[in-house]
């Protein structure tokens, strides 16, 4: 199975440095013209058979505007395990203000500001990757955001998740090997 792995075009909280999260989010016009010249680079290079997208405007939007481009034949899900990381009480805060070392640790101030552990974020994008293995598709699109994609990709790879980074409509593609 050919994994796609794309992540949603840039917001308005993108652009100034907020913290997101949860927050639905809303494409800048840049946001819009990567979503549509993401949908035209899947169209060139992938024959999708399925979609799974998080739930969260910012990817709805995303996914709209590849579908403009791209109008794919197969079934689309919306998924909540692939929905971005809660920063609790950080969300909408510009992120030079925060620790970001320190905001992923699992400790109870963190609980108490309503912050999502990384643990919980890796234990929904494995529950996700164990259910696509259960998908008879050749290939799938998942749009989504930087935390869960980056979980995702250290779970497929190996990679260190703070060594990892995608950028605004970026994609990365993976070949996962379904054993019987």
């Amino acid at each position: 199975m050919k994994l796609i792995l794309a992540r949603h075009g840039e917001t308005e909280e993108n652009f100034n440095h907020l913290i997101q999260g949860k927050d639905d989010g809303k494409l800048t016009q840049k946001g819009l013209e990567q979503s549509k010249k993401l949908g035209k680079e899947l169209k060139e290079k992938y024959k999708i058979d399925m979609v799974f997208c998080s739930p969260l405007g910012r990817c709805a939007e995303t996914l709209n505007n590849i579908l403009e481009e791209y109008p794919i034949d197969g079934q689309i899900f919306m998924s909540k395990l692939i929905e971005e990381r809660d920063f609790g009480e950080y969300t909408g805060v510009e992120d030079v203000l925060v620790d970001l070392e320190e905001i992923d640790q699992d400790n109870k101030i963190n609980k108490e500001m309503g912050v999502e552990s990384l643990l919980d974020l890796k234990k929904r994008t494995d529950l996700f990757l164990e259910d696509l293995k259960l998908e008879e598709a050749e290939t799938i699109l998942v749009v989504s955001h930087s935390g869960p994609i980056r979980m995702m990709v250290n779970k497929l790879t190996g990679k260190n998740f703070d060594e990892i980074s995608i950028g605004n409509a970026e994609i990365m593609e993976f070949e996962i090997l379904i054993s019987d």
